[in-house]
């Protein structure tokens, strides 16, 4: 039985090395122009998660290895990301807005959901690759969580909600899904953290070995 991906997965596994091997400062550079059409809030909320990124995941950290070697340790971006929010309200769209720049400038192409989703995308989408950042019906949310290829889940909602969907991605075969809950909307305090953007990331490891010739 052959398996046929969602359009939308297709469509980000295209764009994702493209986006990725901008590397942070590109991405920052083509991100921080959609922020004019934010409101004053999301575009401070943008912004921190760009200058975090700068200083967390930009630099690619040399480290030497017991036996002389040089292990270069750098951060890339997962995959398709799905960002989306269960709470109605002026901070939870706040929220959103720092769940989908999170994903975008750790390296990810992003899927976003519904109307507030829908104008994210259209603030965002004329300064970045095609297929970088898509939208999609809240219809149509439920199958693409299903999908084998989706790299991680960005949330807003109730700790219920959040403990619901860990295991329906945790029952899912394929890649391993990454969930990234915001359970307390008001507050983002999960979203705040300056490590918040390594749940968006994966490490990737390069080893010279001079010593062994």
């Amino acid at each position: 039985m052959t398996i046929v991906k969602p359009i939308q997965i297709q469509v980000a596994q295209a764009v994702l090395e493209k986006w990725d091997m901008l590397g942070v400062h590109g991405r920052a550079e083509k991100l921080l122009q959609s922020l004019y059409a934010f409101t004053a809030e999301q575009k401070q909320m943008a912004t921190w998660q760009i200058e975090n990124a700068r200083k967390e995941i930009a630099e690619t950290r040399i480290m030497p290895g017991p036996t002389g070697e040089s292990n270069e340790l750098s951060n890339q971006g997962r995959g398709a990301f799905l960002c989306y929010s269960e709470i109605a309200s002026d901070k939870a769209n706040v929220g959103l807005v720092g769940q989908v720049f999170t994903a975008l400038i750790a390296g990810n192409p992003v899927i976003t959901v519904g109307p507030e989703g829908q104008q994210i995308m259209d603030y965002i989408a004329p300064f970045v690759p095609e297929g970088v950042i898509q939208n999609i019906a809240e219809s149509a949310k439920d199958s693409l969580i299903e999908a084998d290829d989706l790299a991680g889940v960005a949330v807003l909602c109730e700790p219920a909600q959040a403990m619901v969907l860990n295991k329906t991605l945790a029952a899912k075969s394929g890649l391993i899904c990454q969930l990234v809950a915001e359970t307390e909307s008001e507050k983002l305090s999960t979203i705040a953290k300056p490590h918040y953007i390594l749940r968006f990331v994966t490490e990737r490891t390069v080893s010279n070995n001079t010593t062994a010739i």
